[in-house]
């Protein structure tokens, strides 16, 4: 079906159909405002295109494409530059002990960073510092810079703003709950130290928060910004119910920009959205803004003009492709072209005729994947095994606990590979099963471990996408004098507020090896 929609779409534009061997140059639209965009980079795998195949919506003109190719970024540049946007700001995953997130940066390091146009358009990180348990060191602060110095930084087509790189901060509570006020404005201060020592500049750190503005600019951040105001303009009824229009979330978003910019303490960069509707990842439990339009969404960023800061003159959207939140200004087979035609019309004083060309209008078709797994829920409804590449015969599923790509070994108990726990380590699936409501869960593996190495298996229970720091065990497994044995096990999950579960495996002593696992619900045989 996507294939047939999204020749409809590229037949209704004007451009012909031309074949070509890339992505054709971008045809940048000039703005006299500084216009980003935050680019969600969680695409690097079938199971997390999964909740948009089971909801049917959203579905990109692109298809469902693959972080880290170089041609999915030349794609997204052209179509960001040719409607006003001039950077793209990196959702950027890097924990503060255990260093940066290879998966879920993929687009940023393997994508756009070897991308053909890149030089066409800026890029800057906003760091996701989102984990609870957040408390940074002198040496945390050492080894962040150093990082985003080496990696970034150094990069041409940073994001700068008077020769300073722009770093948003995600939660800079937990900046301030490390160092305090005057110890985090002197900890900024020795990054930016760093940074000019390094010849890229000083750091324009930007807080993710717009409340006590006195203290974040005690603190040394220099601006101030939001991700997205999705319960903007709710009344305490709507608010309740998970609905209201998006209408409301226009003219919602207003009053909070006057009340930020009236303060004056620090510039704000203005932040615009084209709605919300989280249903993808949430379900029943989301929360929708009802009725948005690409015309409503011109009207939000022809007024966020007004706000926007003299001398940064800088606007952000959020989000470039934050389809399980339902914040989104990617071309879709839905809409089209029609968010990105809203901010050109809003912020290219210019707006000259032009083709929105997607790869079918040239005979091409982007780098996707081949195929997507069918959701968890529905094949626990069949009686089948809830997890994805149980097997290990598969390209994806299975990631250490720092997101890295797990490692397979040659051969497997009875195909071509098996998955390999390194000593110390954890594995984990990317892949979340739902927990049956009443009923136990059986789980079948193989596995062969070494003498004097141990193998932990256990269950992590989540809330929807959202861990709850819990675990239910399910087997401590001891050495198989190194030859494949078999593990099998009912569970009960009674866990009140979890409502799905992954697998996960610790391995000591030893590199240990799995194979073959099976996770499906006990069938009620009584009669």
């Amino acid at each position: 079906m996507l294939t047939v929609v999204v020749s409809l779409l590229s037949a209704a534009m004007p451009a012909q159909m031309v074949a070509a061997d890339y992505v054709p140059p971008p045809q940048a639209c000039p703005t006299d405002l500084v216009v980003g965009c935050y680019y969600f980079p969680g695409h690097f795998s079938p199971m997390r295109w999964m909740p948009f195949r089971r909801a049917g919506f959203p579905i990109p003109v692109a298809g469902f494409y693959r972080d880290g190719e170089p041609e999915v970024s030349d794609w997204h540049i052209k179509w960001a530059v040719e409607h006003g946007i001039s950077f793209f700001a990196f959702d950027w995953y890097y924990h503060y002990e255990q260093g940066p997130s290879t998966e879920h940066n993929k687009a940023l390091d393997q994508g756009f960073l070897r991308a053909r146009y890149r030089d066409k358009m800026n890029f800057c990180l906003m760091w996701c510092n989102e984990n609870r348990d957040e408390h940074y060191t002198d040496d945390h602060i050492t080894k962040l810079t150093n990082t985003l110095v080496e990696n970034y930084f150094k990069q041409p087509n940073y994001l700068r703003v008077d020769g300073d790189n722009v770093l948003v901060v995600s939660v800079p509570e937990y900046f301030l709950r490390s160092f305090g006020v005057e110890g985090s404005a002197k900890v900024f201060a020795r990054m930016s130290a760093m940074c000019r020592q390094a010849g890229v500049g000083g750091l324009f750190p930007v807080a993710k928060r717009h409340d006590n503005q006195l203290e974040l600019k005690q603190a040394g951040f220099r601006a101030i910004t939001a991700y997205n105001y999705p319960e903007a303009g709710m009344s305490a009824e709507q608010l309740k119910a998970h609905r209201a229009p998006y209408s409301e979330m226009v003219r919602g978003c207003e009053e909070i920009w006057k009340k930020v910019t009236a303060e004056r303490t620090l510039p704000y960069i203005v932040p615009v959205a084209p709605g919300w509707d989280s249903r993808p990842w949430y379900g029943k439990d989301a929360l929708v803004r009802t009725d948005p339009r690409p015309e409503l969404f011109r009207e939000m960023c022809t007024a966020a003009k007004r706000y926007a800061d003299p001398k940064l003159r800088m606007i952000i959207a959020e989000c470039w492709n934050e389809f399980g939140e339902g914040s989104y200004i990617e071309p879709t087979v839905k809409y089209g072209f029609g968010y990105l035609d809203a901010m050109r019309d809003a912020f290219c004083a210019a707006d000259p005729h032009h083709d929105d060309i997607v790869p079918l209008s040239i005979g091409r078709s982007a780098p996707v994947f081949s195929t997507i797994p069918e959701p968890a829920e529905t094949l626990m409804n069949a009686g089948l095994n809830m997890l994805y590449n149980g097997d290990m015969e598969g390209e994806w599923g299975w990631v250490l606990f720092n997101s890295s790509p797990a490692s397979m070994e040659s051969p497997g108990r009875q195909g071509r590979q098996c998955l390999r726990i390194p000593a110390g380590q954890g594995i984990k699936t990317q892949w979340l099963m739902p927990i049956p409501s009443g009923k136990k869960v059986s789980v079948r593996l193989s596995y062969r471990i070494p003498a004097g190495a141990t193998l932990a298996t256990q269950a992590a229970l989540f809330k929807a996408e959202q861990w709850l720091g819990r675990y239910t065990d399910i087997a401590a497994l001891s050495s198989s004098a190194d030859q494949w044995q078999s593990f099998e096990k009912d569970i009960a999950i009674g866990d009140p507020e979890a409502s799905r579960f992954d697998i996960e495996f610790v391995a000591n002593g030893g590199n240990c090896l799995v194979d073959d696992i099976d996770i499906r619900v006990v069938q009620d045989t009584s009669r």
